[in-house]
């Protein structure tokens, strides 16, 4: 079974490893034009073809010419990994930005992490099902030694601070309330791992001052599992109230411990007090810090548990997923 897998390296390189630990003739390209593409296409002559990633990333050009596509022997599944938050970005189609890669490029499959996207493309009869990030232990798994804690706190993201201003209301910001509003509000320091405008956007949200080396930067994704591993408490905001962001299955992977705003998500997949810790409020948020620092061994209980949990949400388990919806052989 030969795979092309099409996309950002941040998910392409995972799915491939997944891929491969399935047996198949699996290869990522990253980026290309329609040329490369094409040439790509007639050397290896996939039986399976995956798109996935940020759709802006995704050449439109030649997300167009797989929609183009003659009939063949050739599956095409795309995998959205924005969801339903894509829509709230100015678009061709009118319908998000996600939605407009699907329609260029007509995927046999499409897949998606959120259920409210679920039903939009089934509302338009588009055949989809729903897929969850994952973790690969190529990119993140347990450190040994790592436990010498540089950071007591620490969140890695983006503030996305124009889609904040539009929209203030949204889930992501109230998360925020709940896990990083009370923690400076009673001075405890928070490595941020990230954009620049989050110091902008929790001042202009919450009007907290952050002091400014708080902010660390830009952090590659190849140096996240070193993070999880050497953070005492990894924060981890949600997105929707029934989806998971990909950090939160990287951080368990890595055998981090972390504390995440709770969801209906978090709970259907996870235990609560077992894997990992949920927050509905800023005072439960506070009382979980203080019972885990003074609990040690019950924080490293959870990141023994976290690591035997993530083996059940690893690229492999997707890639045979896919593999079985599509009735292909590994």
């Amino acid at each position: 079974m030969k795979v092309l897998i099409y996309g950002h390296k941040i998910f392409a390189n995972d799915m491939l490893w997944g891929f491969l630990q399935t047996g198949c003739d699996a290869r990522v390209l990253n980026t290309a034009t329609v040329e490369q593409f094409d040439k790509t296409l007639e050397s290896m002559n996939p039986d399976l073809l995956i798109t996935l990633g940020p759709p802006l990333e995704l050449n439109h050009s030649v997300m167009q010419f797989i929609g183009n596509r003659n009939a063949s022997a050739m599956k095409y599944v795309h995998w959205d990994t924005d969801g339903i938050s894509s829509q709230f970005y100015k678009s061709a189609s009118g319908e998000g930005i996600e939605m407009d890669v699907i329609h260029l490029s007509r995927p046999d499959l499409v897949l998606t992490m959120c259920p409210d996207m679920l039903d939009c493309l089934k509302s338009q009869n588009i055949a989809s099902d729903r897929m969850n990030y994952a973790y690969s232990p190529m990119s993140h798994h347990p450190i040994s030694g790592a436990d010498a804690y540089h950071h007591l706190f620490s969140i890695i993201g983006q503030s996305y601070l124009r889609f904040a201003q539009q929209n203030p209301e949204h889930y992501r910001y109230r998360s925020i309330k709940i896990l990083l509003q009370p923690l400076i509000e009673n001075n405890y320091k928070i490595a941020f791992f990230g954009d620049d405008d989050y110091r902008t956007l929790l001042k202009t949200l919450y009007q907290l001052d952050v002091p400014k080396h708080w902010f660390k930067g830009y952090l590659p994704y190849e140096q996240t599992c070193g993070i999880y591993n050497s953070t005492y408490i990894n924060l981890v905001t949600q997105n929707h109230e029934h989806t998971l962001t990909k950090r939160t299955f990287e951080i368990l992977g890595s055998g981090g411990f972390l504390i995440s705003s709770e969801n209906d998500e978090i709970k259907r997949l996870f235990t609560p007090g077992k894997d990992l810790e949920v927050s509905s409020s800023p005072e439960q948020t506070l009382e979980l810090v203080q019972y885990y620092r003074n609990h040690p061994e019950a924080h490293a209980e959870i990141r023994r548990n976290a690591i035997i949990t993530a083996q059940d949400h690893t690229y492999k388990q997707r890639a045979e997923f896919i593999l079985k919806k599509l009735s292909l052989p590994s």
